[in-house]
């Protein structure tokens, strides 16, 4: 929901302010793009561990990284 509708403000926002000319348009397109980029630098990546396994070896994952919070 919120980011269809940074969506819709970031490309109304480039039409009427960047193109148009319109400065309250133009800053709306300014925080919008600010806070997408902030988002995509600051968010958390994902952990990704490969491990090659010999024959005869198991891998037992007893932590599936699941918190309270992502319920």
């Amino acid at each position: 929901m919120i980011g269809r509708l940074a969506g819709v403000l970031r490309r109304r926002g480039m039409r009427e302010g960047v193109i148009g000319g319109n400065r309250r348009w133009l800053g709306i397109w300014a925080v919008v793009v600010s806070a997408q980029l902030l988002h995509r630098v600051f968010k958390t990546k994902p952990t990704v561990v490969r491990y090659e396994l010999k024959p005869g070896e198991t891998l037992v994952v007893s932590d599936l990284g699941v918190t309270e919070a992502d319920l």
